[in-house]
């Protein structure tokens, strides 16, 4: 049987791949139904190895690459890092952010306010009248422009993770498991994630909902009571979302969803960097504001210190020849960094807030009780932004953080791999007996 991947399809694309799976012994797993409203169906897109045991990833390899797809003048397409780099040098043939695009039709009624932000905070043009999908404009140096498909970008970055599993594992890797934000939960986003396996050279086996992978890595339907709620709280890069799930006979669903398409800690490394243009200026008599390459050196440098931030109380700002022979060296402590941050950590905030409401409306009463918070993306890693959200629910709530919240959903996705090949297997040996 093809062994697996799992890919999570974030700011950046996760792939994990566990020593037990190489090894294609026999597994066992959690049955992980996809997350769903009631009465509707939920896909997700991400896909993910097989660990040990759950809980523990005993990993053999693992791989993460920024959501990024450029263009060189050669031809040649880049992706990742290679990608994020061209930016810097054609920032017309490097796109990024364009997994909110999937499976969306931005001509319809419904998707008009996401349409219009799209418009507003992504910097490439987008072409919604070839094919009725969205489709990207790229433009090399030499002046050719190019239109693509949100899939095939996202293809590209799939088949790159596939390519370096490959070499790796000395072998070919076929299947995959997808996960996507719940708020992907129509079948356009379904089907858009499938096709985009396929582009890959990928089996889609199947399309999992970020929350209930998170959860499921979590073991949480081991300790919820029947019809018990968890709280799932993303934050990641560029995308925001909580979610609350109550479990029914086994299964997950969701009794409420909020999403932020365009918030996340891109949002966070911006207020920081605002800060630090403002210092220069004022030390250094430099306004950097139009300049992008340096920008984008003090944007790195700045969201490096912020992951510092989230384990130690100082970091420093450190770029070299920022700008006219300045070289920048500040430090930033975690309060300053919690103060410049402070109204957007309330917004997360918010976010369960509202989520947390709408539970409780279903309900058509205040009975609802939270029983876990589950944390799903690197800024939740953010030592201010856990307390704020521990705060809300009085601080009689632990939050779930014994697995990374940059892999839960990884984990999550391998879980339910090692069920999916459980289930063959049986088949397989059932099908035996009976000829």
């Amino acid at each position: 049987m093809s062994p697996s991947l799992g890919l999570s399809y974030g700011g950046s694309w996760h792939l994990q791949r566990s020593a037990r799976q190489a090894r294609c012994s026999t597994r066992s797993g959690l049955p992980i139904r996809p997350c769903t409203r009631r009465g509707e169906s939920s896909p997700s897109t991400s896909a993910t190895p097989t660990p040990a045991s759950r809980g523990q990833t005993q990993t053999m390899f693992q791989l993460c690459i920024p959501s990024w797809v450029a263009f060189a003048d050669d031809g040649a397409v880049l992706v990742g890092e290679d990608a994020r780099n061209h930016a810097a040098v054609n920032p017309q043939a490097a796109v990024s952010g364009f997994k909110r695009l999937l499976g969306k039709r931005l001509t319809r009624v419904l998707e008009r306010e996401f349409g219009q932000r799209v418009k507003e905070n992504l910097s490439y043009k987008i072409d919604v009248d070839k094919d009725v999908w969205p489709h990207i404009q790229v433009t090399t140096s030499d002046g050719e422009v190019r239109l693509l498909g949100v899939e095939k970008l996202t293809a590209m970055v799939v088949a790159k993770l596939k390519e370096t599993a490959e070499a790796y594992l000395g072998h070919r890797v076929e299947a995959a498991i997808f996960t996507l934000p719940l708020e992907f939960s129509d079948e356009a986003s379904r089907g858009a994630a499938f096709f985009t396996g396929r582009l890959a050279g990928f089996e889609a086996m199947r399309v999992l909902s970020e929350p209930t992978a998170a959860a499921n890595a979590h073991g949480v339907d081991e300790r919820l009571r029947d019809e018990g709620s968890v709280v799932v709280l993303h934050v990641g890069g560029g995308t925001a979302e909580a979610s609350v799930l109550t479990l029914v006979d086994g299964a997950y669903e969701a009794l409420g969803l909020e999403h932020d398409p365009f918030f996340g800690g891109q949002d966070f490394d911006r207020r920081i960097t605002d800060h630090f243009v403002g210092l220069v200026r004022s030390k250094h008599g430099k306004d950097i504001g139009g300049d992008g390459a340096a920008l984008d050196k003090l944007r790195t440098a700045c969201e490096r210190a912020k992951k510092t931030l989230s384990h130690q109380d100082h970091a420093r700002v450190t770029v070299e020849s920022l700008v006219d022979g300045v070289d920048l060296a500040e430090p930033l402590t975690r309060a300053e960094f919690e103060e410049l941050n402070h109204d957007l950590f309330l917004k997360v905030v918010e976010l369960v807030d509202k989520v947390v409401s709408q539970a409780r409306d279903y309900y058509m009463d205040s009975k609802l009780v939270i029983d876990e918070v589950v944390l799903i993306g690197g800024s939740t890693m953010i030592p201010k932004l856990r307390e704020l959200v521990r705060d809300y629910f009085g601080g009689t709530k632990e939050l779930s953080t014994r697995i990374k919240p940059d892999e839960v959903v990884t984990i999550g996705a391998v879980e339910y791999s090692k069920w999916i090949y459980s289930k063959r297997r049986s088949a397989l040996l059932a099908r035996r007996e009976l000829s």
